[in-house]
């Protein structure tokens, strides 16, 4: 079955609750009795060790840019003992003997942390054993360092290939002793990424790039509205163009799966695409020709001026604190679609035969491909085999397994391995969007500026409720405890889903990517209001005492208002808050908690002679915990911080008709690099546990940027992307 990814699966198959329910096998697999032809130590499905002393560590899960397939390894590497520079890091295929292979909400790092410590670290003491074996020394007297076993009595020394043979008769401990964090060497260094030649070189190493033996190319026509069917085709002439195998329809399933379609197969993809133009389709469009942005804002409308049809949270009395409030203020917010915009469209490669499938390409969710493929054709799982591949991007689009769907479906109908191919065109018009909503708040200020009321009531149109998720509506969008619930006494929160065709799905920072531009952008109007410094009035609501604050959205089950406190403090200090702007300078603050990772920003912006803001610098500090990949981690920061600048500027999918109305980059505009600030990004020094970081600086990121606005034009942004908004209409 396919796998509907919302926060309660993510905690079923990504192993949040610990690393036991991670694997679903023992933790450390016990060592082979006999060795392979190439006489290696493989102590567990991680990592083996040849008697020519070569050392491979597998990386297990989808690598699409945030690092894993260095940073997971650099744990093994670490409690092994070994010189970083003389291993080798392969991408695993898909393996049950992993658990959980996926990527997404920023959990490959904690999820696997305790796990691959213990694999490393047992594969260590079973080397330091098979020397002292060797030596009749104990095993007191032997210590393991950057890939050799050294003796304490003679100092002798025995490479890891010389010890393998003997290691691989070890049994192998359950509960091996972990080294020291004081102890690391590799952990939290600057690591460059394993695949950095490859990628810079032109290597082929991507989903593309893949071609067994014999491969065919398909591209599909997808109806020209959401949910549209076929009614009938005539391929007459696309079976006459050169190179044109065959044109196969394909039967819908459900929206998030397969959709009604025709694929053209051929020899190669310009005769595919060619084949496609040809054909002569009658579509069934139903309910979906009626899909527009128009129509669902007047639902949006609708609904955030009703009582919500989900009462989330009521704390205190809200209706008597606003009978009794000082000042009174409101504001409604919008959020648009958003395209993922990966570099790499969607590809995948299935090769389906009478008992077995063999696949290659890019996902983030290799399993729910495995899935696909047994409920498409019947085979069973451990008869299908899935390649793991660099992907050229994700952002949570490649949580959707629907194109990899498309190649199964295909192949197994043609018997032959087929690349399915998509167009930009095709991935921006039938992509998964980040969810529209919009968003009506109210805030009661007593005398002294304090916040004693805060009502929402927003409307999406729900992630969850689209893939069919048996969770509330609410779960993928807006977040009960978030900040400032539990900090201001009378507080209500209510929600209201939009029923809508156009397909939706997670966008990096899932449903925190509205919901801080909302909260800290009115955090800042109340400010304002009141008087008050931003930073100042944010550190008031969390007050002086440090709290475990309860937090039941992924990231909890608490989150610390001392290492939230800490981040606002130390970014106020790295961009001289408090101290007096330079001349033509303005600044705007905003801060966040999410996936467990503690964030604050601080954006900088002058205005052009035209009036138009120009981004100078934006600062972020991150506390994630222990950091494994210094310069990855930094990397992924200053990633976020781009990747929601040019959303909240740019980015923006309107529904025209009952299709997305832009079709390229020509019309879906992208942040160019003269657009991009200079970034001061720093990483809190941490002995906790390792938290999410890949998503952590997006999220408040417009709203720091939309504060500076306010401070540059007293103008305040409540609608994105920032080019619909009347005053921004040079940009």
């Amino acid at each position: 079955m396919t796998q509907n990814i919302n926060r309660r699966n993510f905690i079923k198959i990504s192993g949040i609750t610990g690393a036991g329910l991670l694997l679903q096998i023992p933790l450390v697999a016990k060592a082979s009795k006999r060795l392979s032809e190439n006489a290696t130590f493989a102590p567990n499905v991680y990592l083996q060790i040849n008697t020519n002393n070569s050392i491979i560590i597998f990386a297990k899960n989808p690598e699409i840019g945030q690092g894993v397939k260095t940073s997971l390894p650099m744990i093994i590497a670490e409690e092994l003992g070994v010189d970083w520079n003389k291993i080798e890091v392969r991408h695993a295929d898909l393996n049950p003997q992993f658990g959980a292979q996926f990527a997404g909400g920023s959990t490959s790092i904690k999820t696997n942390f305790d796990t691959l410590r213990k694999a490393g670290a047992a594969a260590r003491e079973m080397l330091v054993q098979a020397a002292a074996e060797k030596w009749g020394l104990e095993v007191t007297d032997c210590y393991a360092e950057s890939g050799f076993v050294y003796n304490k009595v003679n100092k002798n020394k025995l490479s890891y290939g010389e010890l393998a043979e003997t290691a691989a008769q070890l049994t192998v401990p359950e509960n091996p002793t972990l080294k020291d964090i004081k102890d690391y060497k590799i952990i939290g260094k600057p690591i460059k990424n394993v695949d950095i030649k490859a990628i810079v070189t032109g290597a082929p190493i991507f989903g593309l790039d893949a071609k067994p033996k014999g491969m065919l190319t398909a591209t599909v026509l997808r109806a020209p509205v959401y949910g549209g069917t076929i009614k009938s085709f005539d391929a007459t002439e696309a079976k006459k163009i050169a190179g044109v195998v065959d044109v196969i329809e394909i039967k819908p399933t459900s929206p998030t799966v397969l959709v009604a379609g025709i694929a053209v197969v051929a020899k190669n993809t310009w005769a595919a695409m060619k084949g496609r133009n040809a054909l002569k389709v009658e579509w069934e469009l139903g309910d979906g020709a009626t899909e527009s942005s128009e129509n669902i804002d007047k639902q949006f409308i609708t609904n955030i001026n009703k009582k919500g049809e989900i009462q989330l949270r009521e704390d205190g009395n809200v209706d008597e604190a606003f009978a009794n409030a000082d000042k009174i203020i409101e504001a409604t917010y919008e959020a648009p679609f958003l395209y993922h915009a990966t570099m790499e469209p969607m590809n995948y490669i299935a090769d389906v035969k009478e008992d077995s499938i063999e696949c290659w390409g890019p996902t983030q969710v290799p399993g729910s491909v495995a899935g696909l493929g047994a409920r498409i054709t019947g085979i069973p799982r451990e008869k299908i085999i899935v390649h793991q591949s660099r992907i050229g991007g994700g952002f949570g689009r490649r949580l959707m397994a629907d194109y990899a769907a498309e190649a199964i479906y295909i192949s197994h109908s043609i018997k032959a391995p087929v690349q399915v191919v998509w167009t930009r065109e095709d991935d921006l018009h039938n992509g998964f969007f980040r969810p529209a909503g919009m968003y009506k708040l109210k805030a009661g200020l007593d005398k002294n500026g304090n916040i004693t009321a805060w009502h929402i009531n927003a409307s999406t149109t729900s992630r969850g409720a689209f893939s069919g998720s048996r969770d509330s509506a609410h779960t993928t969008e807006v977040f009960p405890d978030g900040f400032p619930a539990g900090f201001v006494s009378n507080f209500r929160m209510e929600y209201t889903k939009v029923d809508s065709l156009v397909p939706r799905g997670a966008w990096r920072a899932p449903g925190h990517n509205a919901t801080a531009f909302v909260d800290q952008t009115f955090l800042d109007e109340l400010a304002v209001a009141a008087g008050k410094d931003s930073i100042k009035q944010r550190l008031e609501l969390l007050g002086e005492e440090d709290k475990m604050m309860p937090y039941r959205d992924h990231g909890g089950p608490e989150y610390s208002t001392k290492r939230l406190k800490n981040v606002i403090n130390l970014v106020a200090e790295r961009s001289n808050w408090f101290k007096p702007a330079p001349k033509g300078i303005y600044r705007g603050f905003a801060c966040h908690f999410m996936f467990g990772a503690y964030v604050a920003e601080v954006v900088e912006i002058s205005l052009l002679s035209n009036g138009m803001p120009k981004i100078e610098k934006a600062y972020a500090v991150v506390d994630c915990g222990l950091v494994i990949n210094k310069s990855n981690a930094l990397n992924q920061l200053e990633g976020g911080i781009v990747d929601g600048l040019g959303a909240a500027m740019f980015g923006g999918v309107t529904i025209a008709n009952g299709m997305a109305a832009q079709s390229n980059f020509d019309d879906y505009r992208m942040i160019r690099f003269k657009e991009s600030p200079k970034i001061d990004a720093f990483l809190v020094e941490s002995t906790e546990n390792p938290e999410g970081l890949g998503e952590m600086t997006l999220p408040p990121i417009s709203a720091a940027l939309c504060n500076a606005i306010y401070a540059a034009t007293g103008k305040r942004i409540y609608k994105l992307p920032l080019k619909d908004n009347e005053f921004f209409n040079q940009i």
